[in-house]
């Protein structure tokens, strides 16, 4: 048998042996590229032109699927989907080298593979194939012309056509690529966006009336969609019930984290009054969903009207406990929600907001907002702005905070979200 011909190098240019027929087919297909982006429509002229160009009986246009490493004929006339190894044949050796292959005699080529004609019950006699290449001149796929007509062979001027036509091909495919990127692109922002309106939905529009308390929240996500979370509602038994959660990272998949979260807190609070066994509960649950690495701060509390706090924090703090004339700092009592490794025996005892007093819940993303220099806003300026705002309503502590933390990072936008609640009760007036 003899060995393959060597590959043959594309001419420069045109040979002046194209005929004007064939030059119509040329500029017909080029005028196509500049008028649709329907890639089937182009790429089904293309491959007409290289049988009428070319005067071969079939012609073939394969995609490289890069996650099965196979070539995929896109359009194969006269034929039904082929699907090769992306090395085998010869649209694999022109694929893999990234050259024109001329196959005289197919059957005497040791690099054809003659499975495809045994499924269709086609012969291929012989064949050209170029590979389409994208802008800067990676392999997209391959275009095939097999059987010329029958006394002739495919010559330069083939070749050149052909290329040709895998160069528009390429540019069509490519282009195609970058539309359907763009495309992605922007149902994901629209995606984003829904979701971030339904972030913002679960967000209260105000505080429940509970009779001695007067309560305010904030938050502002990082990116379109943030890992924090915060709610206040009144419970079955009067009280204030207060969360505040931190998915860890932020972004969509947190975002949907930290609802998950919420949803349960809300429903489980409507039976367990507790949050201890309410949080583990809910750890036993992220526990089982969450991947690897990932987990969840939250603080969780019970406030009736007369002060009393029934607490538990997975993981998240420093709180802040004002009274008159004393500040605490609470700190969380278990490892973040989905960590957990035993479960909890006992909860830290009940506290009592006296008249006058407030509970102060950030997140994360405010004690650790840095400025230009990399410094930490830290816990000592969260305490210096509830001290410049003594015996005042909760919306005029979030709004002296949010105020500190945005001189201090230099930007309203934060590195990390960030979220607040203030709760207060009513000093006692006199009259």
């Amino acid at each position: 048998m003899d060995s393959p011909p060597a590959v043959q190098p594309f001419p420069a240019a045109l040979p002046s042996a194209v005929t004007r027929e064939q030059m119509r087919h040329v500029l017909d297909v080029s005028r196509m590229l500049t008028i649709t982006t329907d890639l089937d429509l182009l790429l089904r002229r293309i491959a007409e032109s290289t049988c009428a160009m070319l005067a071969c009986e079939r012609a073939s246009i394969f995609l490289h699927d890069d996650a099965r490493g196979e070539l995929w004929s896109k359009i194969a006339l006269l034929s039904h989907e082929i699907r090769i190894p992306a090395t085998r044949g010869i649209a694999g050796h022109a694929f893999t080298n990234n050259q024109i292959i001329h196959c005289p005699d197919a059957y005497a080529d040791p690099r054809f593979d003659p499975h495809p004609d045994g499924v269709s019950g086609f012969r291929t006699r012989d064949l050209l194939a170029a590979p389409m290449v994208d802008w800067e001149s990676r392999p997209l796929g391959v275009i095939q012309a097999l059987n010329k007509s029958p006394g002739t062979a495919f010559g330069e001027t083939d070749a050149a056509l052909l290329r040709l036509l895998a160069d528009q091909a390429g540019v069509a495919i490519q282009r195609w690529h970058l539309q359907q990127t763009a495309l992605q692109n922007s149902n994901l922002l629209h995606e984003m966006e829904l979701a971030r309106r339904v972030q913002d939905a679960m967000i209260p529009k105000r505080p429940p009336v509970i009779p001695g308390l007067l309560a305010a929240g904030w938050t502002r996500a990082a990116s379109i969609n943030g890992g924090d979370c915060y709610d206040l509602w009144r419970c079955a038994d009067g009280r204030l019930g207060v969360l505040v959660a931190d998915a860890s990272g932020h972004g969509i998949a947190p975002a949907l984290v930290v609802a998950q979260v919420r949803a349960l807190v809300r429903t489980l609070s409507e039976t367990e009054p507790d949050p201890l066994p309410l949080l583990w509960r809910v750890h036993e649950r992220l526990a089982a969903d969450l991947e690897p690495g990932r987990f969840v701060t939250a603080f969780l509390g019970f406030i009736s009207g007369d002060g009393e706090l029934h607490w538990c924090s997975g993981g998240h703090g420093p709180m802040f406990l004002c009274q008159p004339g004393e500040l605490t700092v609470l700190n969380p009592t278990l490892p973040p929600l989905g960590v957990i490794d035993d479960p909890p025996h006992e909860g830290p005892p009940p506290l009592r907001l006296e008249p006058g007093g407030s509970l102060i819940i950030p997140s994360d993303g405010i004690t650790e907002a840095f400025n230009p220099n990399g410094d930490l806003f830290g816990n000592d300026r969260v305490i210096a702005a509830l001290q410049s705002q003594p015996g005042r309503d909760p919306d005029t502590v979030v709004a002296a905070i949010r105020a500190a933390v945005t001189q201090w990072q230099g930007k309203d936008e934060p590195a990390d979200d960030q979220t607040l609640v203030v709760v207060r009760r009513h000093a006692p007036s006199f009259s």
